[in-house]
This record gives C-alpha cells, structure tokens and sequence, in this order.
C-alpha cells in the first residue's frame, strides 16, 4: 500500500489552515418548538443587538434589553456567546445583526458576567411577534409570574385612568366656556338695563323739565285774577 507523500500531507495540512475551522451541532425537529425551548431554558428576554464583538473562534453579541419574559434578573443589558467566529464557525449556530429586535431563549453560563448562551442555537433566536405564544405557553406551563399579570392589569387601568382624566378635563374646559359665556350675557344684560334705566330718567327728566314752563304761567294767572278780585271786593267796600 503506498502511503501518502510528505507534500499530500503538508497541502492537507495548510488548507486546514487557511479554511475556517467546521463543527457540526445536530438538533431534532422537536428543538423548534416553544415548549420544548422553554422546557429547556434558564431565561427568556425580549431585547435589541446594539453591539457585535468578533473574537475569532466565537462572537459576543450585546442585547439591550427591552422585556423579561422568563426568570428575569435586574440587567439591563446582557451578553450573549455564539460559537461563530471570523475563524470559526459552527452549524445551526444563531446569527445576530446590530440594531435587531429578537427574542432569545437562554441559558446561563456566568450570570455575575452577564453571559449566556442561546439555547438550542438557531431554533433559539424567535421573531418578537411570537412573544404572545411564548406567553400563552409560559401561563400553560405555570411559569409567567403573577408579579407580570398585575403588572400590565396595572398599566391597562393607568391607561384608562388616563382617558378618564382626559375626558372629564375636556368637560370641565366645556363648562367652564358655557359658564365663561353666561357670564358674558349677564353682564351684557346687565348693562342693557343699566342703559336703558338712564334712558328712562332722562326721558323723565326732560319730561319733568317741559311740564314745568306749562306750569308756571296757569299759576301766575290764577294768582293775577284772585288779586283784582280782592281789589274789587275791597273797593266796594269802601264805597
């Protein structure tokens, strides 16, 4: 049997090399589906990829995140480990991009870190319009604490409140204008009246003011006939 020659096996060797190191991950159809990943994660988080770090043989990808779903921690922002690199690369691995919303099924490998690894790969890395199943299946599971129940029963009655107080400020703004306009009419009746009381004592007053000359005269005529009638009677007496 002729054994391969030095130059075959230092060839072999350089395209290992050159090309990215391959590692196969083998899933089952049933890893696919929610109740098996939730079955089989540590945590579940609703968030944005704002930053992509390369390492080579594995990438850190960091999730800010927006929502708790699944035995939530105080973090704001998390890390996430994938077996993908520049140099590396792994099948049925999850791939991120910067600036997308995902939900991600975790498990924990250094929660002081911050750092976790998705579970199941791929299959792992959900769309956030399936946040509702995701929900559904955690309720049906026993597993959606009632902490989140009151929580968002909490923000649908801040919500109607809201429009509540909304609405009955726009009432009070409504009634305030009537009030605001019954005022006006008062007042503007009331200066009506006012008006029309110094018309009526001017009118009086003129009237009072052209009897009196009529006046005068019958009294002067009056008093001018009683005197020569006083005269006459003292005359004829004297005679």
């Amino acid at each position: 049997m002729k054994r391969p020659s030095l130059f075959l096996i230092l060839f072999t060797l350089m395209l290992l090399l050159l090309v990215p190191n391959l590692a196969a991950a083998a899933l089952t159809a049933e890893t696919a589906e929610i109740p098996y990943q939730i079955n089989n994660s540590d945590r579940i988080v609703i968030g944005t990829v704002s930053k992509i770090i390369d390492y080579g043989r594995y990438t850190i990808i960091t999730i800010a995140v927006n929502e708790w779903l699944y035995n939530p921690l105080p973090e704001k922002t998390i890390k996430v480990r994938i077996e993908t690199g520049s140099s590396y690369w792994t099948e049925d691995e999850a791939e991120f991009t910067k600036n997308e919303s995902v939900l991600i099924m975790l498990k924990d490998v250094d929660i002081d870190k911050q750092l976790f690894k998705v579970t199941f790969g791929f299959p792992g890395k959900r769309p956030t319009t399936d946040r509702d199943a995701v929900i559904e299946e955690l309720k049906a599971q026993g597993k959606w604490p009632e902490e989140n129940q009151i929580g968002n029963k909490t923000n649908e009655t801040e919500v109607i409140e809201n429009i509540g107080t909304v609405e009955k400020q726009e009432e009070n703004q409504t009634e305030n204008k009537t009030n605001e306009n019954k005022t006006y009419e008062n007042k503007t009746n009331e200066t009506g009246i006012t008006e029309n009381t110094g018309t009526i004592g001017k009118q009086e007053k003129s009237s009072n003011q052209t009897q009196k000359p009529n006046t005068t005269p019958f009294m002067s005529s009056v008093s001018a006939i009683a005197v020569m009638l006083g005269a006459i009677v003292y005359l004829k007496r004297k005679n």
